[in-house]
Parts: structure tokens; sequence; C-alpha cells
């Protein structure tokens, strides 16, 4: 069975685009739970995933507020319902979302501790506290809990990783100057560790290479993935258009001292970008409806409304091509599109 077919959109009334020009005044009772509606996406994802494989990882990245209820959801809830509040029917306002959380194997945050907003800069305390909750709940439910900090002066980078230690977080540092995650660096990783991995909490290390536009040629792409000695491998398997195929990442699954690695994709949930299979000539923004605006940092990529059930379809396919290739996880990106939708429907 397709995963599309599994994703079924609930009914949205009055739902906004976060490309609008002014915010008109919406009556709450047409206001949507963008974060719920993201959950379910994902609880739906992960839900294939685990019937096609039972051990396959299912990571989500970022987006905080999913797991730890924050005050948004929880005006909402009061304003649509306040006996409802007022007689309990509703979790209060810091409390965990457990069908989400018991849905996903582990969180991926950027920028704990540098980098969130800006390449180098320390992360703000409140924004910090915000993934480090999110973190600190995950790992209490022994889930696996990574990060990746963009930073490149040397003390930022021991303090990064002092910091992400403490915090129990499995974690990478990028030095490159920028957070495309596309370059795949030579030498050994911090921490190389000579033995099979076959479960991620054997991981000792890892290595995100979410783009390959540094790269030219798909052979030196692939072979500079295949040399590296990184327990867990989190690569895109598209190479400009082109997938890599399920042998492909069985030869991934191999450090190049020999022993056994992880290997996982990315698939955006909030995203459309024009360099995936599924994108077609004349597409745009409105056109087809669910795709809402350009986004401002990526010109080649879309927010979409991820409750259509048109790209509720799109997403089906895409994470059935990723299974078809083997892979050993899959991370959920771009799941923090919700906050553009609200941004435009404030309560």
């Amino acid at each position: 069975m397709a995963a599309g077919a599994m994703l079924a959109a609930p009914s949205v009334i009055g739902a906004a685009t976060p490309s609008s020009k002014s915010i008109p005044y919406v009556p709450i009772e047409d206001i949507p739970n963008h974060r719920q509606m993201m959950r379910d996406v994902v609880i739906a994802l992960a839900d294939y995933c685990k019937k096609r494989r039972p051990d396959m990882v299912v990571l989500a990245r970022n987006a905080p507020e999913l797991i730890i209820k924050g005050r948004r959801e929880a005006e909402w809830e009061a304003g649509r319902d306040p006996d409802g509040v007022a007689q309990g029917r509703y979790a209060p306002e810091g409390s965990i979302d457990g069908p989400y959380l018991n849905a996903v194997d582990g969180l991926l945050v950027d920028g704990a501790f540098y980098g969130y907003e800006m390449y180098e800069k320390p992360t703000r305390p409140d924004d910090q506290q915000a993934l480090l909750d999110a973190v600190e709940a995950m790992r209490k439910q022994g889930k696996h809990t990574l990060s990746i900090d963009y930073c490149k002066e040397g003390g930022h980078i021991s303090d990064a990783a002092a910091k992400a230690q403490k915090a129990k977080l499995l974690s990478y540092i990028d030095t490159e100057g920028s957070k495309l995650l596309g370059h795949v660096p030579t030498g050994a990783p911090a921490s190389e560790n000579p033995n099979h991995v076959t479960d991620l909490s054997e991981a000792r290390n890892f290595l995100p290479v979410l783009t390959a536009n540094a790269y030219t040629q798909r052979d030196k792409w692939f072979q500079a993935l295949a040399g590296t000695n990184h327990d867990l491998l989190l690569v895109d398997p598209f190479f400009h258009g082109s997938s890599m195929t399920a042998q492909d990442i069985t030869a991934l699954k191999f450090k190049r001292i020999g022993s056994k690695r992880l290997v996982f994709a990315p698939l955006s949930v909030g995203y459309a970008a024009i360099d995936r299979f599924y994108w077609q000539k004349g597409w745009r923004v409105g056109s087809p409806d669910w795709i809402a605006a350009v986004d401002s940092e990526n010109p080649g990529r879309f927010a979409v409304n991820y409750w259509s059930d048109a790209w509720k379809k799109v997403l089906g396919n895409y994470v059935t091509g990723l299974c078809d290739l083997n892979i050993d996880g899959i991370l959920l990106d771009g799941l923090d599109t919700y906050l553009q939708f609200e941004a435009m429907l404030p309560i």
C-alpha cells in the first residue's frame, strides 16, 4: 500500500499562505491547528516506514513545539473551547505530546549552541532552552538525540562539543562557514570507531551531507561519501536530479575501513524543491494551489500546504522510494513550516 493512501487531509477552513502582503483578521474558529496537522503527517509517515521495515529509524528535525505544547496552541484551544479548557479536556501548556513522541525514534536539532540564527553566533538562551527541553523529553523516553552546530572558531568548537556531550547529544560540528551541509570532510571523524554499527545507539559520530551542489561529477561525490569512516551517513540520495540506487546505498553501508555503518536519508515534509523528481514544468506559487510561498533563503525551494491531499500523495511516493532504496532511517525535515502559517494567522 502506498504511503500516500494513508495520509488523509483534515478539513481546513480559511487556510492562508505565508506569502500574503497583509494579515487580515480571521476569527479563531477559522484558524486551524497547524501544529497538529504537522504532527498528523509525521505520525502517518512514521507509521508507513515502520510497516515497511520495523527496525527503520525515524528522526524528526527541530520543531520543538511539536513535542512540547507551546503557548500558541494553548491559546488556540482556550479561544475555541474555553469551557473545555476549564473542564480539563486539553493537556496544559508545557505538556508532552505522547502520540508524536511515540511515532518518532529521535530528534536532531540545529544550532543548539552555535548557529541557530547565524553561523558562528551563540544561540540565544530562550531558543537554546526550547531545543534542549525537547531533547530532554526525547532522552527521558529512551529516544535518540543528535545535534548539528555551526561554528569554525576553535574556542566555539570546543565549547559546542563540551555542551553537546553534557546534553548527551550525538554531535556534529560544521566548520565550513555555511549551513548548507554539502561538504564531505577528509580525515578521520571525531571519536572514530572501528567497530560495526548496526543500531543508532552504537554510533559515536555522524556526517550530514544534505546537498551535492559542491560536486559536479557524480562519481567524485559518491567516492567522497564512500571514503569516510563515520558511523552514520545522513545523505540526500539525489545528485542533481538523479537518485542513488539500492546498490549504491548498500555500498555506503560500509565505512572505508570495512566495518558496517548506518545510512539515513532526509525527507522534506514542509517544503517542495525544483530539483526533486516530482517537480513539474510550470509549477510556481499558487499553481498547483498547495505551493504556498518561495523560501526567502533558497529560491529553489517552496513552502507548501503540507495538509493538502495532493502534497501528501507526493510525500507518499517519495517515502516509498526512499524505503525501496533500503536505507536504515529517515530524517523528517522542514517540520517547522507551521510557524510561517501561524505568523499569517495571529490569535
